[in-house]
C-alpha cells in the first residue's frame, strides 16, 4: 500500500467520523432550535463564552497578581533568599532586595496589566507579549526550574497565549489591520509572511499545550514501572493510553478540538480533586483555621533548597501553593478550550475541523 493511499483511507475515515459525529449534534441540537434560535443563542453568548475562555486563561496571572501585591515583602524575601538572586543574598542584601522588588514590581504590573487588556482586548498583542514573557521569567526567578510540573504548566500557559495571539493575527489579517506576526523571512513560497507566521504560531502553541499532559504521562508511567495493584495497573495503563492518545491526536491536528475539549474537562475535574485549597482553609472565630493533616498528607510539587524540607513550611503557606496550583490549572483549561474554539490552525491533517457541525452552520 502506497503512501497515497494511506492519507486516502485516513481522509475517508477522517469524514466518515465527522459525518457521524455531526448527526449526533444534529439529534440534539434539532429540538432546541425548535424552542429557540441556535444562531441568536450564539449571538448571545458567543461573545460571553469567549469572555469565559479568556478569563479562564488570565485566572491565574489575576490570583498570582493579587498574591504578590497581597504579600509583597514576602515574594521580596523568596525571591532574594531562595530565587536566582540567592549568590549575592550575603554580600549585597540591600542589592539583592532592590533587584527583587524592581522585578516583582515589573511582574506585577505585567500581570495585572496583562490580563485587564485580554480581557478587554485593549492592545492585546503587547499583553500577550508581556504575559508570555513573565510566564517564562517567573520559573527562574523563583528558582522552579527543577520543579518540572511547574515548568510544564507555565509552558502550557505559554502555548495557550501563543494560540491566542495566532487567532488575534488571523482575525486582523482578515479585517485588513496590521498583522502582529510578520513572518520575517521564513515563509514558504506561495505563502505570505503573515500566514505563515500564524500557522507557525498556531502549531508551537498546539505542542506547548500538551507539556503538562506529557508531564503527567510521565508520572503513571513512571508509577506503572514502579509497580502497583492489578486493580491500579490496570487504571494507570487506561490513563497513559488516553494521555498519549490524547497528545498524539492534538499534535497531529487530527480532532485536536474534540480533544481539547474533552481535556480542558477532565483538567477543570483534576486541579478541583487535587488543589482544592478552599477546603483546607475557614474563618472561624475573626481567625483562619487550617487543616494541617490534610495540608501535610497533599503538599503539592515545589523545588526546594537543600537546607529546607517540606516540614519548614507553614500552613498557610501549602495553602497558598494549592491555590496557586488551582488557579494555574484553571488556565491551562482556559488555554485548551482556546484550541477547541479556533483549531488547530493550518499546519495540522485535519486543519478545518468543526467542532459543532450545526453550531457552525447556524453561525454562518
Amino acid at each position: 500500500m502506497t503512501k497515497y493511499q494511506i492519507l486516502a483511507d485516513l481522509d475517508a475515515a477522517s469524514k466518515s467520523y465527522q459525518s457521524n459525529y455531526e448527526g449526533l449534534f444534529l439529534r440534539c441540537l434539532k429540538p432546541l432550535d425548535q424552542v429557540v434560535s441556535v444562531k441568536l443563542l450564539l449571538r448571545v453568548w458567543g461573545p460571553r463564552f469567549e469572555f469565559l475562555v479568556r478569563l479562564l486563561l488570565v485566572a491565574t496571572f489575576l490570583d498570582d497578581s493579587f498574591r504578590a501585591a497581597t504579600h509583597f515583602t514576602e515574594h521580596i524575601d523568596q525571591v532574594g533568599e531562595q530565587g536566582y538572586l540567592k549568590p549575592l543574598a550575603a554580600t549585597s542584601p540591600a542589592l539583592v532586595s532592590t533587584i527583587a522588588m524592581l522585578a516583582l514590581s515589573a511582574g506585577l504590573l505585567a500581570q495585572s496589566l496583562g490580563s485587564f487588556c485580554l480581557l478587554t482586548m485593549v492592545h492585546p498583542d503587547s499583553a500577550s507579549k508581556a504575559l508570555i514573557c513573565w510566564t517564562i521569567a517567573q520559573p527562574v526567578m523563583y528558582a522552579q526550574l527543577a520543579n518540572v510540573e511547574f515548568v510544564a504548566e507555565s509552558l502550557s500557559m505559554v502555548g495557550g497565549l501563543l494560540v491566542l495571539r495566532a487567532h488575534l493575527s488571523e482575525q486582523a489579517e482578515r479585517e485588513g489591520r496590521h498583522v502582529p506576526l510578520g513572518g520575517g523571512g521564513l515563509c514558504v513560497p506561495g505563502e505570505s509572511a503573515p500566514e505563515a507566521a500564524i500557522a507557525r504560531t498556531q502549531l508551537l502553541g498546539r505542542l506547548l499545550l500538551l507539556s503538562v499532559y506529557l508531564y503527567h504521562a510521565w508520572l503513571v508511567l513512571r508509577g506503572l514501572l514502579a509497580g502497583h495493584s492489578l486493580s491500579m495497573l490496570l487504571v494507570d495503563m487506561v490513563v497513559l493510553v488516553g494521555l498519549v492518545l490524547g497528545c498524539t491526536l492534538v499534535a497531529a491536528g487530527l480532532r485536536s478540538r474534540t480533544v481539547a475539549l474533552t481535556l480542558a474537562l477532565v483538567n477543570l475535574g483534576f486541579v478541583c480533586y487535587s488543589h482544592p485549597f478552599f477546603r483546607f482553609v475557614w474563618r472561624e472565630g475573626g481567625k483562619w483555621k487550617y487543616d494541617d493533616a490534610a495540608l501535610r498528607k497533599s503538599m503539592p510539587h515545589v523545588a526546594l533548597p537543600e537546607t529546607n524540607d517540606e516540614d519548614d513550611f507553614e500552613s498557610w503557606h501549602i495553602v497558598d501553593l494549592h491555590r496557586y496550583y488551582f488557579f494555574q490549572g484553571l488556565s491551562t483549561s482556559g488555554a485548551l478550550l482556546l484550541l477547541a474554539q479556533f483549531g488547530p490552525g493550518e499546519i495540522a491533517v485535519e486543519a478545518n475541523e468543526v467542532l459543532l457541525g450545526d453550531v457552525q452552520r447556524a453561525r454562518d
